[in-house]
């Protein structure tokens, strides 16, 4: 691992966590409503956390490092909108088991559900939350977590955003430094229709001092990866992204007039499944007027740019949509203006691997189909991943983007890294978080086991749990359900290195998510299955 990297990694990891190493830390919990224990109905937990920020602000200024920890497995309705005016907002899931605590769409004072539930104004720090844009009417939120506080910091570390109509992380204010970990953006822009809403990043019109990207996934948004159109970046870095299954209006990731950009190690898999078409043009906004993965508005003197070890491909189902129309062509991976800047190191930008995900709603070629051969329609196939009653979708929890450890892209990161989100490798990515510099033998050692995952998924009474073990071990398997407890002991005995099956049957279980852990001693894999009765 490079030295400078090296040092830009310990600058964002040491800025996100800084604040939870206070011994001065005052805490705060705020209970929601829990399905199945609380009594009532969740509109009787309507604005809980809008009114306990609300009714604590004079102890928050005797202390302002306050924290306001969230319950596992609760549900937090936003009939208002939390507006931290004054002060660093600090919101926070609490560890251990369970479901992340999730904010979702409540009734305001007119009796209409709402679709904004945050407006940072100042500092603002969310660790260990769902933000679900879901509204119970069938509409979804606009950005329902906006960032509007001019030269102030953000740090995101474990949020997951499902279902917003704009961008699950939007920045609406000039000089943000914001440092995103371990985040999930699912779900985002337009629902079974066309339309240039749907990002994981979303900035414009306002400049952008610091945006750093770890661990993060965004997959089946509407348009981009990062939309910048045109505004000037101080400095980008994103390392170890996943991006999967992005319809692309305009590109990708939009670098704009950046002085430092930095993307690595990072996958982008149909980020563009729209692919390029002559009468889109219009529509791409950027000086070369051709759709691309990662484009660049301006070169000059002192920019920086490191775009390596990356992994760019679209799928060949897509690929031979695409050849059915004319007018299609495939996306450029980077446009000349890129190329040009990086010179002889353009040849690191990327590799073209397909890959196969363990665990993922599948490619847009319906989607793409349709768009193409009915471009008049007014519904298209399903483009999000949505997991639910009915549909044959994933949560996000239950998405597991990893894939095989031959291909080319397990090892094709800094120090033999696997590319992408390195939450899909956990052994792993714990090696990586303390700097460790790892070869191929110790990286299988490490894993233990591989491609933990059970099919299928969701079921009613039975599925098969399969597993691969690098070495003989003994090995303990366990069912939980989403409170923790354990409902069931699988396995618990030596086997020896290969792939095992387990059938687990599930018949005389209630319905919902549950978990299992695979515990080898030497590496622990977890995996989520989905019950639907």
């Amino acid at each position: 691992m490079k030295n400078k990297y090296k040092f830009s990694l310990l600058i964002a990891l040491v800025a996100m966590i800084s604040f939870s190493l206070s011994a001065q830390e005052r805490i705060v919990e705020v209970p929601g409503y829990e399905p199945g224990v609380s009594s009532g109905t969740p509109e009787d937990f309507n604005n809980v956390l809008v009114d306990a920020i609300a009714n604590d602000s004079t102890e928050r200024k005797a202390n302002p490092n306050t924290v306001y920890v969230l319950k596992r497995n609760h549900i937090y309705p936003m009939g208002g909108i939390i507006n931290n005016y004054g002060y660093h907002l600090r919101i926070r899931g609490e560890e251990g088991d369970g479901l992340l605590p999730e904010l979702t769409s409540g009734k305001d004072a007119a009796g209409s559900y709402m679709g904004a539930y945050i407006r940072s104004r100042e500092d603002f720090t969310m660790e260990n939350v769902q933000v679900n844009g879901f509204k119970p009417d069938g509409s979804y939120a606009n950005r329902s977590v906006r960032h509007q506080g001019v030269d102030t910091r953000v740090i995101l570390k474990n949020v997951v955003w499902y279902a917003d109509r704009g961008a699950g992380i939007a920045f609406l204010a000039d000089s943000i430094k914001a440092y995103i970990y371990d985040c999930v953006v699912q779900n985002t822009g337009h629902h079974n229709v066309v339309g240039g809403n749907g990002r994981f990043i979303g900035f414009r019109n306002n400049y952008m001092d610091t945006l750093v990207i770890r661990n993060s996934t965004v997959t089946n948004a509407s348009d981009r990866v990062v939309r910048n159109m045109g505004t000037e970046v101080n400095y980008l870095d994103i390392d170890h992204l996943t991006a999967y299954n992005n319809v692309g209006l305009h590109g990708s990731v939009q670098l704009g007039f950046v002085h430092t950009a930095k993307v690595t190690n990072s996958i982008f898999a149909n980020t563009i499944s729209l692919g390029h078409e002559d009468d889109r043009v219009k529509e791409q906004t950027q000086p070369e007027k051709h759709f691309s993965v990662m484009s660049l508005d301006t070169t000059f003197d002192g920019q920086v740019l490191e775009i390596r070890n990356n992994n760019i491909y679209t799928d060949q189902a897509i690929k031979d949509v695409w050849a059915k129309y004319d007018s299609v062509d495939a996306p450029w991976m980077v446009t000349p203006t890129l190329e040009t800047a990086l010179g002889d190191a353009a040849s690191e930008a990327y590799i073209e691997e397909p890959l196969t995900f363990t665990n993922s709603c599948g490619s847009l070629e319906a989607f793409v189909d349709t768009y193409y051969a009915t471009p008049d329609a007014t519904e298209f196939p399903e483009n999000w991943c949505i997991g639910g009653e009915g549909e044959t979708g994933l949560f996000p929890d239950q998405v597991d983007l990893s894939y095989s450890t031959d291909a080319a892209s397990y090892t094709a990161g800094d120090d033999n890294y696997p590319l992408g989100n390195l939450n899909y490798f956990p052994a792993l990515k714990a090696k990586w978080e303390a700097g460790e510099v790892i070869g191929v033998k110790e990286r299988e050692m490490a894993e233990g086991t591989n491609s933990l995952r059970n099919y299928p998924n969701p079921f009613s009474s039975t599925t098969t749990i399969a597993y691969d073990l690098k070495a003989s071990a003994s090995v303990s398997l366990q069912m939980f359900d989403a409170t923790g407890r354990m409902v069931r002991r699988l396995v618990n005995e030596y086997q020896h290195a290969g792939t095992h099956k387990v059938t687990v049957n599930a018949s005389d279980l209630p319905g919902g998510l549950y978990f299992y852990k695979l515990d080898t001693g030497s590496s622990v894999s977890v995996g989520n299955m989905l019950i639907a009765k």
